[in-house]
């Protein structure tokens, strides 16, 4: 027990004795954080008013703060007397390295994946991109994560070396999206005149584009049915508020559907349900068929 008592009272006198030195280091490590974010911010708002690409303008900048954050904890170490430990952290080798390296594995990559999308620009603020399943306009992109924001109102933060490993698709990289949609049309119907009606509706439509033109086609013919698909293309940008929330033309298909349907109704073509046949083996008793005209 008076061992145990005795390393605890050398432990006190060690801690008292390096004090001053441990408060030096820790409002060193201070003084380079907030250098840090001082730095961060000025860069930022200097390279934003400079550069077209805010994203690689605040990805320097991010890079710049944390720089002067590891400068600040190399500093910090020498002051306290852990040089060695400082010396391994600037030259990347010895034992400690390989196991901060193990252990911030996934924050190096998603680091280097940063760095990559920065520099790549694949996408820029407020472009809507889809990325493991998570689709939505870009609001930032860090050291560390992509922060998109869903047409729900979530945010979402993707990190950015799932974005590099995984299929990226960029909905506003030249603006302009094909929608398209099917509708069954009776076997009879002519098809010709029901292409006629939607081609006029197209040209008169402000929202849909001229070029690349419109287009109807047959795409299957049913049992019951030909199904007529209705392609055309739009601007998701024109309207800014719907592209903000992460509409990709949605709205406007929508419309044109509900038009398109109410346009051919109004011209005498058919929308005919499936055929369903229905058989009845054990019943042997006759049917009561009434057929009315409406």
């Amino acid at each position: 027990m008076e061992n145990i008592g005795e390393v605890f009272i050398e432990f006190q006198n060690k801690i008292i004795q390096n004090l001053p030195y441990l408060i030096s280091a820790f409002l060193v490590f201070i003084v380079f954080v907030i250098a840090g974010y001082i730095i961060d911010y000025l860069i930022s708002r200097r390279l934003r008013s400079k550069w077209k690409d805010v994203l690689l303008a605040g990805f320097v900048a991010g890079v710049s703060k944390w720089i002067l954050i590891i400068i600040g904890v190399v500093v910090g170490l020498h002051m306290m007397g852990f040089s060695g430990i400082a010396g391994s952290l600037v030259a990347g080798a010895g034992v400690s390295a390989i196991i901060v390296g193990f252990a911030f594995k996934d924050i190096a990559e998603n680091f280097l994946a940063g760095f990559l999308l920065a520099i790549n620009r694949p996408f820029k603020i407020r472009d809507i991109i889809e990325s493991s399943g998570f689709k939505g306009p870009v609001q930032n992109l860090d050291l560390r994560v992509t922060h998109i924001k869903t047409s729900d109102g979530k945010d979402i933060y993707i990190p950015n070396s799932m974005i590099i490993k995984n299929v990226l698709i960029n909905y506003t990289k030249d603006n302009i999206l094909r929608h398209e949609f099917i509708v069954g049309l009776d076997t009879f119907d002519d098809l010709v005149k029901a292409r006629d009606i939607a081609m006029k509706y197209f040209e008169g439509h402000s929202d849909i584009l001229k070029t690349p033109k419109p287009n109807v086609m047959i795409d299957q013919i049913g049992e019951s049915s030909v199904n007529v698909k209705f392609l055309f293309w739009v601007d998701i940008l024109k309207q800014r508020s719907q592209a903000n929330s992460g509409d990709t033309g949605e709205t406007i298909k929508s419309q044109v559907m509900r038009e398109i349907k109410d346009l051919l109704l109004e011209n005498g073509f058919n929308l005919p349900s499936v055929i369903i046949e229905h058989k009845m083996y054990d019943s042997k008793s006759p049917l009561d068929i009434n057929i009315s005209k409406s």
